[in-house]
């Protein structure tokens, strides 16, 4: 008997003995961590932060960073100054810095504004419109999406009238939202690549997001908030705030889930909507416009700003983690965009 039960007592030593290192490599591999990227501003210099460090992007001039993008650890920023009357477009990818007017073959001097920026592997994408000069009042704006810096004219019109569009890249498709001018008709939808679907009713185009339920494209019509689920064409009530002034709007959701998240300016303020729900952000309600909200793995990330004086806050899941300020009567500190990604 003694024989049995000396082994079976060595052998329960051993398991005990091995759980505790067992369970610590587990836990190792099972927790994920995050890099948080906050673009911006500080002393009107182009900048952001990796987890809370700064990193001055190179820029001789006054700038901000108005987006900012991870992919494939390469870091991409699109910013912008106002050193003079039309100001200047600059793209950093990791901290090397183009300006956008050179490097698209805008002609130089002419007036032009670069809207929105998007990665997908080593292609990037910008959208924008500029001046062409053109004798011809149709064709005085084009409107015009590059790829590597290679042009495609989507449109032509005699006002500006693009100023609300955004692009994402999904599937190597480019997704643009836009209003144009079609035939002497002012139309409102979406472009795939360099199709364009007209979606009637669009008071002011938004943006896309990627969720588990497909592309949600963003729009306000009759004084709200709506998207569009681009794979069936079906149209959803997305936020219940009528109101006749919005002036920017913004969803944002991931591909594992079904969940989607709407901000907007100037007047959802302190709050924004989960799934068609309105909901209160806990913290700061004097920092009253949510400027960016991020969604990764379930986790929320926010930027608040406050206009008088103007500050900046980032949260992480109603947790503050960062904040900036500025001196009375300035705009020089800013955080403008965050990103996410899990390493």
């Amino acid at each position: 008997m003694k024989t049995l039960i000396l082994p079976f007592l060595f052998l329960l030593t051993l398991i005990f003995s091995c759980t505790p290192n067992d369970n610590d490599e587990i836990l190792e591999k099972n927790v994920v961590s995050y890099d948080v990227y906050v673009a911006g501003m500080e002393n009107y210099k182009a900048c952001y932060w990796k987890n809370n460090i700064k990193i001055n992007l190179f820029s001789p001039d006054s700038t901000t960073a108005n987006k900012i993008l991870i992919e494939n650890n390469d870091v991409h920023v699109l910013g912008k100054t106002q050193a003079n009357f039309n100001g200047s477009y600059y793209y950093w990818k990791n901290n090397v810095r183009l300006n956008l007017e050179q490097y698209l073959g805008i002609p130089a001097g002419h007036y032009y504004k670069i809207l929105d920026m998007a990665v997908d592997g080593n292609d990037t994408y910008f959208i924008g419109y500029y001046d062409t000069l053109s004798p011809v009042a149709v064709q005085k704006y084009a409107f015009c999406l590059w790829k590597n810096g290679i042009k495609t004219e989507l449109n032509t019109s005699d006002n500006i009238i693009y100023d609300d569009s955004k692009i994402s890249v999904f599937n190597h498709q480019s997704y643009i939202s836009a209003t144009i001018l079609n035939a002497g008709t002012i139309e409102s939808g979406y472009y795939v690549n360099s199709v364009f679907h007209t979606v009637p009713g669009i008071i002011r185009v938004c943006n896309f997001a990627e969720t588990l339920s497909g592309i949600q494209f963003l729009y306000t019509k009759n004084y709200n908030y709506y998207f569009m689920q681009l794979s069936t064409n079906t149209e959803i009530l997305a936020a219940n705030f009528s109101h006749p002034a919005f002036t920017f709007g913004k969803i944002s959701g991931e591909k594992t889930s079904a969940n989607y998240y709407i901000i907007g300016r100037m007047l959802m303020n302190n709050f924004y909507y989960k799934n068609n729900i309105e909901t209160t952000f806990p913290l700061d309600p004097d920092y009253e416009t949510i400027q960016d909200l991020f969604v990764l793995d379930g986790n929320v990330y926010v930027i608040k700003q406050k206009s008088t004086p103007f500050a900046s806050k980032v949260y992480i899941n109603n947790n503050e983690t960062q904040s900036i300020t500025n001196p009375a009567n300035t705009v020089i500190n800013a955080f403008n965009s965050v990103f996410v990604v899990a390493n």
